[in-house]
């Protein structure tokens, strides 16, 4: 028979096997906090799922917090941009006709801001980037929209044109990087690839201007290492850039897995630095990995790299000197399937189409406060005036975004 000590060392072990699991590296123990962490709330607030309305989005896919709490979303089924209080509430909504492109689907995609709070959105639908004031009146668009070839994308006569932006990153100075996401127009075969484009800042007698940067163009290695991006995020110091590989090849790395990735590259260059996360490797292969589907946003706070995993429903949360991972967050929501298969649950298809058809309620189903996410995309973090830390996620096909204390889960590592 067991004494009450022997009893109390089997508890104590069977929890520490429940709280954690070996990282792919071996050299720190994986942390689940999905059961740990509780969000702060949810946006909009009060919600009513898919749709048009104030308490609605429609596959939002980026989201960028101020300063202030308050939040830009990017609204892309609804062609719109969000500016939501910290409270939920809707603030502004800026249309196609509010930016003077009427009759136009903007296709609002990658919300990002530099250090002086100009706020950046990538418009896929018209080939541009817009520009806006901490106040969000229009400031300028940058870029043009070009309809070309693979082959004549990166000749001078079509220097800075955009055929379906969506990735984008603004560094503390307001330079711009963006990734040209034209399935069509650059995929060879089964394999998949992009356009880059980096836009300088220029200020001369007192006005901002942009212009295509042509020595990174040629310098920079990102499409030649990566196939399918959106995510990205620079380092706190300004000198790498990170970019989230969706869709690798097995011949890159020797990746026979596909085991998904985030590269780094030098910031001022493009050059890639020969360091990746999220992998493991033997022989100069990858041998093992934390994504087995899709990687999507990033962001870094500190000394950590975050990243969303779409088909897990998880934020991994990286240590950037060492590479380990320490942790993730969240877990795929019960009540969502995607665009590609069918997942009929207490007789209704919960599945994007009937989401969109109002016929599934994925909202009203899965438990935000236990974490359970459908589709995460976009990731953004802040410091607030009074100095607290904020996360916030894109729960895209719960058609909400949600709020973390950062300080609460960073304590946990």
């Amino acid at each position: 028979m067991l004494n009450r000590k022997s009893i109390l060392f089997i508890v104590v072990a069977l929890f520490y096997s429940i709280l954690f699991s070996q990282d792919n590296s071996g050299s720190f123990p994986l942390m689940d906090l999905t059961a740990e962490i509780e969000p702060l709330g949810i946006v909009p607030y009060p919600q009513d799922g898919y749709g048009r309305g104030s308490d609605q989005l429609a596959q939002p896919d980026d989201v960028e917090l101020l300063a202030d709490g308050s939040m830009i979303v990017s609204d892309v089924d609804n062609n719109r941009i969000q500016h939501f209080s910290p409270a939920g509430e809707l603030i502004r909504s800026i249309t196609a006709e509010d930016l003077g492109l009427e009759e136009s689907e903007i296709i609002p995609t990658g919300v990002a801001k530099d250090s002086e709070g100009y706020i950046y959105v990538t418009l896929e639908g018209v080939g541009r980037i817009a520009r806006f004031r901490p106040d969000l009146t229009l400031d300028q668009f940058i870029g043009r929209p070009i309809t070309v070839s693979a082959e004549e994308y990166y000749q001078p006569e079509n220097d800075g044109g955009l055929i379906k932006p969506q990735g984008l990153i603004a560094a503390a100075n307001g330079d711009l990087y963006v990734i040209d996401m034209a399935k069509k127009v650059f995929k060879t075969g089964k394999k998949r690839n992009f356009g880059f484009r980096k836009f300088k800042k220029f200020e001369k007698e007192g006005r901002i201007t942009y212009e295509y940067d042509r020595s990174f163009a040629q310098s920079q290695e990102i499409t030649k290492v990566m196939r399918k991006s959106e995510g990205m995020t620079i380092s706190e110091d300004q000198t790498t850039l990170y970019i989230a590989e969706e869709k690798p090849y097995p011949e890159q790395f020797g990746n026979v897995t596909k085991k998904r990735y985030i590269a780094a590259f030098d910031l001022e260059s493009g050059r890639f630095l020969d360091r990746l996360f999220g992998v493991t490797f033997e022989n100069d292969s990858i041998t093992g990995g934390y994504f087995n589907d899709s990687v999507e946003g990033l962001s870094v706070f500190g000394e950590h790299l975050i990243a969303v995993d779409e088909k897990a429903g998880r934020i991994y949360f990286f240590d950037m000197n060492s590479g380990d991972c320490r942790g993730f967050l969240g877990k795929r929501a019960y009540y969502y399937c995607d665009d590609h298969s069918d997942c009929v649950i207490e007789g209704i298809n919960y599945n994007e189409q009937t989401i969109i058809a109002g016929e599934a309620l994925p909202h009203l189903k899965n438990n935000w406060h236990k974490n359970e996410l459908a589709s995460p995309d976009g990731v953004s973090v802040t410091v607030l005036k009074d100095g607290s830390k904020r996360l916030a996620v894109v729960d895209q096909w719960n058609s909400r975004i949600i709020m973390y204390d950062l300080d609460e889960i960073l304590q946990k590592f």
